[in-house]
């Protein structure tokens, strides 16, 4: 195979992989970066996620079976031509274990986020509300930090914690600062998830 051929193979997987983990991705940099907002541009590709890592695993399988088949050898028993370390299957496994790390991004992507600080308020108990609402579309922790990031960002709340898992959020919040309305809204609007009372 030609080495024009089997770059761009190894170039689709890193692509596939990272394309299907965008959903994923974009949160946290746009939380470090403090741009909350951009991260649902890319909640769109979500559904298509399976379709994706079935994608990046059948191209990455295609360069392996191209680095390990049996080479052409000349009259005297030696492969013809040389391989460069783009040819190598060292360099094979490089973007495989690149592209593992894209695709599984999601399950490590708690990592990336800081725990905030509860906000130092003079909250009185008879001010103090806990309210749980629904959050859907999340599919990773990284879904639920974002949902409790935004959260935490409003004026008023003390306490937010989300679960991906049962598409659920408990907020701590003074009533007299912020409305579990005004919560949800902020929710719809930063993120690309969905509330429900």
């Amino acid at each position: 195979m030609k080495i024009n051929t089997r770059n761009n193979v190894l170039i689709s997987s890193i692509l596939l992989a990272t394309t299907s983990s965008l959903c994923c991705i974009v949160p946290v940099i746009t939380i470090i970066g403090g741009v909350a907002g951009v991260s649902s541009s890319f909640g769109w590709l979500t559904p298509l996620r399976p379709y994706l890592i079935m994608a990046t695993v059948l191209s990455l399988g295609f360069a392996f079976y191209q680095a390990y088949k049996p080479r052409k050898k000349d009259s005297c028993g030696c492969e013809t031509g040389k391989k460069s370390f783009v040819q190598s299957k060292t360099f094979v496994w490089i973007i495989a274990c690149l592209t593992i790390g894209l695709l599984t991004f999601p399950y490590y992507s708690h990592i990336f986020f800081t725990q905030k600080q509860p906000k130092a308020t003079q909250l009185s108990s008879t001010n103090d509300t806990v309210a749980y609402f629904r959050v859907i579309g999340m599919t990773c922790t990284s879904c639920e930090e974002h949902v409790n990031r935004v959260l935490l960002d409003e004026i008023g709340v003390v306490e937010a914690k989300t679960s991906y898992e049962d598409s659920t959020t408990t907020v701590i919040y003074d009533k007299t600062k912020v409305s579990l309305v005004k919560l949800m809204q902020s929710v719809n609007e930063k993120t690309d998830y969905k509330t429900t009372p």
